[in-house]
């Protein structure tokens, strides 16, 4: 895994949605932006709600399923990152909680304004 600096120096970005549909299709971006956030932001709030309630593997299901998100916008180290939090999140380990949150924050801030 690659060092706390590197996921959280990693910003979100519609490159491969544009490479996938071309820089004219504006409509499909908007369209898939739309979808993003609204499935982002249910998973946001169901692994927030785990979290509090300390269910750290039932968590863990729902950082799988975000994990893909953040490599559909560009965050391969954050991908990385993700895929580990889940391994300790398994073991009833969540340590990795506060850098995860900050990674759900900058995400959702750049789907807002996206």
């Amino acid at each position: 895994m690659d060092s706390t600096e590197d996921f959280l120096k990693e910003k979100p970005n519609l490159d491969y949605v544009v490479e996938l549909v071309g820089t004219q299709d504006f409509e499909f971006q908007a369209k898939f932006v739309a979808i993003m956030k609204t499935e982002f932001t249910c998973d946001l709030g169901r692994y927030l709600y785990h979290i509090k309630i300390d269910e750290p593997r039932t968590a863990a299901e729902i950082v799988h399923k975000l994990k893909y998100k953040f490599s559909v916008l560009g965050m391969e180290k954050t991908f990385a990152f993700a895929e580990a939090h889940k391994e300790k999140l398994e073991k009833g380990d969540a340590a990795l909680d506060e850098d995860f949150k900050s990674v759900l924050k900058k995400v959702s801030n750049f789907l807002d304004n996206a």
